[in-house]
This record gives structure tokens, sequence and C-alpha cells, in this order.
């Protein structure tokens, strides 16, 4: 480098070392203090949005050095520190005011993307290296602001990583990547005391979105300039072995991915003893140690093979430094079910003729048509709110739903308004196939159900119908009426954890019939999943799996809504479990009465491929675990113990509610569809 550009890079270093004075109080103004959360090794809040000071330091030591480069150089150069500039605005918006995920991940992809672009123009690059590309910029930003949760670590990395590009910059007579490693190392080295020294500050998302952008875009332009593959990213391999092993481990243990947590290896490193300063230390050693390979790869002209292994067995040392020093993770979350032996049968009355019905969620689309059914058939029917409630427990034990169960100041109320009732049910519920893990939603489909068991016992309720859904057993061959469950997203968490609590009061003898009534996929008139269901089955997109014929759980609530009439008035003995009766079509059917047309039928091999997919996304994205399943259910159905039972009555009124949504999509195509329950009152249940 010429004497200009090394003015160049010290002006970058006094800029980054300066700005933090006049920064800080900035901050403090406007508030911008990151909080201790789950992932946080900090205790006390702390100022943000530091990484304005090595912005500012690349800006200018940027400008300043991209005239003196030569015309070979100034192209690739300006890509690299125009995308990471963009990147750390984004990074800064989300200090100031939050980004949602969508946003950041689009926006950083679009960066890459257009760094990509420009830098490779005529280069003949083709649009999958570019795609692949953007991807990996992206990555490899949040990969830096995953591993930026201790003091000095992004500063010592930054450091690391910037000398390991000017020398191989240097190896490879590459002035640009000279120029911009030195700049990284002495913008982010010079921020170092301002981070270290009480009070403290942080980078923020300004400052790792900088670091991961100018560090990514550095790899990705060396490879486009056909330097060694693995000389460029071996500075890069210790943070990304440490986030991707990390996201991994978490999904194969099913823990919420994006959600914070303290599980890196540099942050249980910190569970040891070790200082951040320490910790800072040790990750840029083997930052180091794996550079170094890297570079006696570009200089002496070595064997990839060998580097390569050189490098894995430095990364695998350091992803196993916290269990030779004795930190083990916890124990993977146990949420399966273990089945359980069916309780007793409820004992036969011959006396038995119940005369007056409470429906609990009776707003709600199961719950509206229980009430009309038993309207309709003379019964007097009283409709109750369902009282709110939330559950942190996400465990298998029913024994802690009836206790938690018992002490609810609802309970008391509930049994009161359940004086003089014959029969119970149970239609309320949150009604969230693909919604998130929440509170609300287990205390809705799991705490509600118990609490509603037990009021009835107090209240000397003669039989408790419970409107669980067939989604508990998830992927099963075949749907039956037994306690072996296999939810598969929240929702059927929530819903398997609800049935576990009735199955407990009912091994307890509560003395009240309570039954368990397990609906399948439940269509109706202004229903969102039939209006989803015909929109599907209306577009090119409607097919099957061949070879088309197998039985579909779809259904109808005229079936439902007989089907717990018949168990709430049947004076013969009574199974705890039962299971929605199928109503005789299959997949091929369902699509052709709801879209007017015979849908595809698809190789087997294809469709079980996509859902394969679709399962392994809802690892990691668990509202996709939802939208996995409807999938799978469309394409392959699902059998159900007694089908042969199905009844010609219940096709028909299956197929003419298809019929009929189907008909008043096309004369009303852009009426919104009815919601499923009303907000403010009480939760009508999915079925």
């Amino acid at each position: 480098m010429n004497a200009a550009v090394w003015g160049a890079v010290i002006l970058a270093g006094v800029v980054a070392l300066s700005a933090p004075t006049f920064l800080r109080p900035s901050l403090r103004r406007m508030s911008v203090v990151d909080v201790p959360n789950q992932r946080s090794s900090h205790t006390t809040p702390t100022l943000r949005g530091g990484g304005v000071a090595p912005l500012l330091g690349l800006t200018f030591g940027g400008i300043w050095a991209f005239f003196p480069l030569p015309p070979s150089s100034s192209l690739a150069f300006a890509s690299v520190c125009g995308a990471a500039a963009l990147v750390s605005l984004v990074g800064l918006t989300e200090d100031l005011r939050g980004l949602p995920i969508s946003v950041r991940a689009g926006t950083q992809i679009l960066i890459g993307g257009a760094m990509t672009i420009s830098f490779s123009w005529g280069l003949g690059v083709s649009w999958i290296w570019v795609f692949i590309a953007a991807v990996s910029f992206a990555a490899h930003v949040n990969f830096t602001n995953f591993m930026d949760g201790v003091n000095g670590i992004s500063s010592v990395h930054g450091l690391v990583v910037g000398l390991a590009f000017a020398a191989l910059g240097g190896i490879e007579a590459e002035p640009w990547l000279t120029t911009i490693g030195s700049i990284t190392a002495l913008i982010f080295v010079t921020f170092l005391p301002w981070n270290l020294i009480p009070p403290g500050i942080f980078l923020g998302d300004a400052g790792s979105y900088l670091l991961g952008g100018v560090l990514g875009a550095t790899a990705i332009a060396s490879i486009l300039k056909g330097l060694n593959p693995v000389a460029a990213l071996a500075p890069l391999s210790i943070y990304w072995a440490d986030a991707v092993s990390t996201l991994l481990r978490r999904a194969k243990r099913r823990e919420p991915v994006f959600e914070a947590h303290r599980t890196h290896v540099y942050q249980r490193l910190t569970n040891i003893g070790c200082t951040h300063v320490g910790v800072a230390v040790i990750v840029g050693v083997f930052t180091a140690a794996n550079s170094s390979i890297g570079l006696l790869l570009a200089d002496l002209n070595l064997r990839w093979p060998m580097g390569l292994a050189g490098i894995s067995a430095l990364t695998a040392i350091y992803l196993l430094l916290p269990r030779f020093f004795g930190d083990r993770l916890s124990p993977k979350p146990v949420n399966y079910f273990h089945p359980v032996p069916l309780p007793p049968d409820t004992p036969a009355r011959s006396d038995w003729n119940p005369r007056v019905w409470a429906v609990i969620g009776a707003s709600g689309f199961v719950g509206s048509g229980v009430v009309d059914e038993l309207t309709s058939q003379g019964f007097r029917v009283r409709t109750l709110v369902a009282p709110r409630l939330t559950l942190r427990y996400r465990g298998t034990d029913g024994r802690l739903l009836t206790t938690l169960a018992g002490k609810l100041p609802e309970l008391i109320a509930l049994a009161e308004a359940l004086e003089g009732v014959d029969v119970v049910v149970n239609a309320a519920g949150a009604a969230s196939p693909d919604g998130i893990d929440s509170d609300a939603l287990f205390g809705a489909n799991a705490l509600l159900p118990t609490l509603i068991s037990l009021a009835a016992f107090r209240a000397r309720v003669g039989r408790v119908i419970h409107t669980s859904s067939a989604a508990v057993q998830g992927r099963r061959s075949v749907l039956d009426a037994s306690t072996k469950v296999e939810p598969f997203s929240p929702y059927s968490q929530s819903k398997a954890l609800g049935e576990r609590g009735i199955l407990t009061l009912m091994t307890g003898g509560t003395g009240t019939g309570l039954v368990i009534v397990r609906a399948t996929s439940v269509q109706g008139s202004g229903r969102n999943t039939t209006t989803s269901l015909i929109r599907v089955a209306s577009s090119q997109f409607a097919s099957v799996a061949a070879p088309g014929d197998q039985p579909t759980v779809v259904s109808s609530l005229t079936g439902l809504a007989r089907c717990i009439r018949k168990v709430g008035t049947d004076h013969k003995s009574l199974p705890p479990v039962v299971l929605q009766p199928w109503e005789g079509m299959n997949v091929q059917e369902v699509l052709e009465v709801a879209g007017g047309r015979p849908p595809v039928v698809l190789p087997r091999w294809i469709c079980i491929f996509v859902v394969a997919t679709l399962r392994g996304v809802g690892q990691v994205l668990p509202r996709m675990a939802g939208v996995a399943r409807r999938v799978e259910l469309m394409w392959f159905g699902q059998r159900q113990a007694g089908s042969s039972e199905s009844s010609r009555e219940l096709s028909a009124d299956l197929r003419r509610v298809l019929s009929d949504h189907r008909s008043k999509s096309e004369t009303t195509p852009g009426a919104p569809p009815t919601p499923d329950s009303h907000v403010g009152k009480c939760r009508g249940d999915e079925g």
C-alpha cells in the first residue's frame, strides 16, 4: 500500500476511536439501551449503538482510500465498503426503532445480492452463484450478530480476521483486500477500550451487522476474484461453526431456534468461569489459528485437503471446549407423551335422560354448531363464556394441570354457573393450528378443559364432553381412540396436554362422566379453513398423491355436532375417548367437490420429498409444522379406525357443505370469511 492508503487506514482508526466521545450522549438521550435477556452475558442495562463509531471510521477511511487504489481494485473495494455500510444502517435502524425479522433478512439478502452483482458484473457469474452469495452474506451478518454476546469478542474478531485478510491481500497482490482488511482491524480494535472500560458501550446491531457485512462481503469478493476459497473462508470458520452447530442442535432438540438463549459455545465458556475477555481471547486464538492455515495454503500452495483437515480439527476442538471443562447442556426437553392406560368406561345409566345442556364456547364455530344441533332436538341450552387463562407449563404431566386448575379463582364461579346442568360441552379453546407457542394457547387448550371438568364435578354435572382434536395423534398411520398421541406443533401439543389433564381426572375418579371427543378436520360455511380449502381446490395447486383414493379426515360440522349429541344422550357405557366418525370421502373426492374439478394426481415420491422438506423447515420454524401437516393431509389423507362404518348421510352433508361454500365463494369472491371465533368473549375450538 502507498502512503495515501496508509493515511486512509490511520484516518479510519482515529475517527473510530474518537467518535464514541460525542456518540454516547446522543445514545443516552435517545435511550438506546441494551436490557439483559436470556442470551445476554451482561447483567446491567448498557448503552448500545456504538457500532456507529466503526461505521464512521469505515466511511471516512474508505472514501479516502478509494481514490489512490488502482482501477483493478477500486470496484471490489467500493462494493465491499458499500455493502457493509448499508447493512450497518439496517442494524442501526434495529437499534433505534426495531424492524421485523422478515424486513431485516430480506434487506440483508438484497444488499448481498446487489454487492455480488456490482462486483461480478462482466465476469459471467451465474445467477445461482449470485443467490448463494446473497444468502451467505445475510447468514454471516446474522451469525456475527449471534456471536456478539460478550465484551470484546467482536473487536478481537475484527482485529484478527481483518489482519488475516490484509495478509492474504499481500500474498495474492490484491491491494483492495489489504486495504479493507487493515481498515477493518483498526476500526474494531480501537472500539475495544470503549467496550471494556466501565460504564462501557456495546456495538449493538449497527456494529455487529457492520462487522458481519464487511467480513462476509470481503470473503465473497475474494472468492469471486479467484483467490483460494479455503484461505478466504478460514477466518470465518469459527463463527460459522459455533452458530451453525448451535442452530442445528436447537432444531434437533425442538427448541425455538430464533428465541434468545445462552447455548453458543462462547456463552457456555463463561459458564465454566471464563471472563468475557478470556472468552474473546479464546475465540480469537482459534480464529487466528484457522486463518494461519488458510494463509499457508495461499502462500505455499499446499493441497487444500490438508488445510481443510487442519481447520476442521481445530474447529472440532473449539466446539468441544465446554465439554472438556465439564459444561453439559441441560437434558433435551421431554415433551413425549408416553401412552397411559385407558381409564374405565363411563358406566351405563338406564335412567339417563339429560334435558339441560351447557355449551362453553357457544359463539365459536364448533360451539355454535353444537347449540344449533341441540336446540333443534328440543334440549335446553345454556351458553357460557370461557374464562381466559394462561399456562407457562409445557410438559406432559396431567397431575400438575389438575393441581393448577384446582387453585384457580375462576373455579368457584364456573361451578356455580353449571348448577342444574346435566351435560357440559367444552367447545372453547384457541383455534390456532399454525399458531406460535404461547401461554394463551396452552391456557385455552390445556388448562381450561381441566378447570371445566373440576367445576362440573363440584356442580354434580352428570356428563362432561371435551372437544379435542385428532391432531393430537399427528402422523399416526391410523387415527384411533387410544391414548397414543404424537403432537407435532404447539397447537397439537396444547391439545394433547389438555387431554392428559382430563385422563388424569378420569383415573382419579371425579364422579362425573368425562368423555373426550376427538374432532377431525371440521369444515363449515364461513370458516377460514374451509375458505382456504376451497381456494386451494379451485387453484392449479389442487393435487393429491397417487393413487388418490386415500381416506380423508375432512368432515362436516353437522357430523361433529351429531356425534357430540349422541355421546351426551347415550345411556350405554361410553369409552373415555371417542373419535369423530369418518364421513366416507377420499382425498380426490374432497378436492373435486370443493374445487369443481378433478385435482392433479402427483407421483407419490415427489409428495413424500416435499412433505419431508416442509417438516424439516417446521423443525426450525414451528409455525410451518402446521402447514406441512395440512399439505400432507391434502395429499395422503389419513385412515381412521372403524372407517368402514361411515355414514352415507354424513357424506352427503360434507358434500353439501363444500359445494355450498364453493358456490358462495364464486358469487362473492371478495367477501371476507367469517372469523372462526368472536374475539373478546370466548373462542371457538379448531375441531
